[in-house]
């Protein structure tokens, strides 16, 4: 079986469900606006037009179409909505699967008219649809036909790479972290502002950010302005296999988004026993359970993730007691083997469905 996916090969998620199809022996195929090498699996890389920015999809409509044409997938697989859906909307292929993944449903639709229409028609055109958690579904069903299924597949873990590990106590700072692209939804300028409060106030803290981003700089330069330069650490972009590692070395894990679709980040760090403290917005409340797993906080409020931050810093078994819950519910909810299983379901599924429509009109028509 073929499977073409027009997503960005770069992306973490990409590969991840590239990877795990290709050696379960999908001949796969990406195409991207952004080269990437994915174990298993052929890159098309489109290049050209940059200086268009979002309209370069558009612009190489015609040559993608073309593409997908010649390698006649038994499945078109397209993830991100506004972007590579609508793309896969003009291949003319089927079926089509289209994923949504946070803000391209929670935002892009209400940015325009233009956007709405975008939204409505590349999830009217697919065969079936997948969001990571639940609110994300929620959100895509008012534009989405009411007869194409929205099916709840979420990013799991591997237990096996994210499990606890031992968690040096020398006496220092409490090591507040997270792990993410430096974007500006992602929340750390406010993460910052809450440190500073509590270095302010003599609290024992360090914050760790691994990533990197358009925010990089800014972040930098406001981490001076504030005076914690001391009191931060920014470690780069890192690999994905080296995550756990440096989940390994945070007391606390941070994601204090203003926009998440899922936020498979802060089920990373409770696989890990770590407690999550989080904006309650979009898809966080999905995974973080407030006073179970973590603390919840309205996005954009640096006093409210103080004082969370705070409440944690001060009560090490609070710490743990949320950590093991949170452990507890990804090993419920969120095995990726489980949830691989599942994806493979709907594949499978999709294949069958056209391969029998596809007999029956041949049939018909000899």
């Amino acid at each position: 079986m073929r499977v073409v996916y027009l997503a960005d090969a770069p992306y973490i998620h990409t590969r991840r469900w590239v990877e795990h199809f290709a050696s379960a022996g999908w001949e796969a195929h990406v195409v991207s606006f952004r080269p990437a090498a994915i174990e298993g699996a052929e890159v098309h890389h489109i290049h050209g037009l940059e200086r268009l920015g979002k309209l370069r999809y558009l612009a190489h409509a015609r040559r993608v179409r073309r593409l997908v044409r010649q390698l006649q997938p038994d499945l078109l697989h397209a993830m991100h909505l506004t972007s590579y859906g609508f793309l896969a909307t003009l291949c003319g292929r089927r079926p089509l699967l289209t994923s949504v993944w946070g803000t391209d449903i929670l935002e892009a639709p209400g940015i325009s008219p233009l956007h709405g229409r975008i939204t409505r028609h590349a999830l009217a055109k697919a065969d079936q649809i997948t969001a990571t958690g639940l609110r994300l579904a929620n959100a895509t069903l008012p534009y989405a036909p009411e007869a194409t299924p929205v099916t709840v597949v979420p990013y799991g873990v591997d237990l096996d790479r994210f499990r606890p590990q031992p968690r040096e106590t020398t006496g220092g700072p409490i090591v507040v972290g997270s792990v993410g692209r430096l974007s500006p939804e992602k929340g750390f300028d406010v993460l910052l502002r809450a440190a500073a409060s509590l270095v302010g106030d003599g609290v024992p803290i360090r914050i760790v950010l691994a990533g990197d981003g358009p925010e990089r700089e800014k972040l930098t330069r406001l981490a001076g302005e504030l005076g914690i330069v001391e009191a931060v650490g920014f470690l780069g972009e890192i690999e994905h296999a080296d995550v756990p590692s440096t989940l390994a070395g945070l007391d606390i894990f941070a994601i204090p988004s203003t926009a998440e679709g899922f936020g498979v980040a802060a089920i990373e760090a409770a696989a890990m026993t770590l407690p999550v403290v989080g904006s309650d917005v979009h898809g966080i409340p999905d995974v973080v359970t407030d006073g179970r797993t973590g603390i919840l906080t309205p996005p954009g409020d640096a006093g409210a993730l103080a004082a969370s931050i705070l409440t944690l810093v001060g009560n090490a078994e609070l710490r743990a007691t949320l950590g093991a819950a949170g452990r507890a519910l990804v090993e419920e909810r969120y095995r990726w083997e489980e949830n691989a299983a599942q994806m493979e379901r709907i594949y499978a599924q999709l294949v069958e469905s056209f391969t029998e429509e596809t007999a029956r009109a041949t049939v018909t028509k000899g």
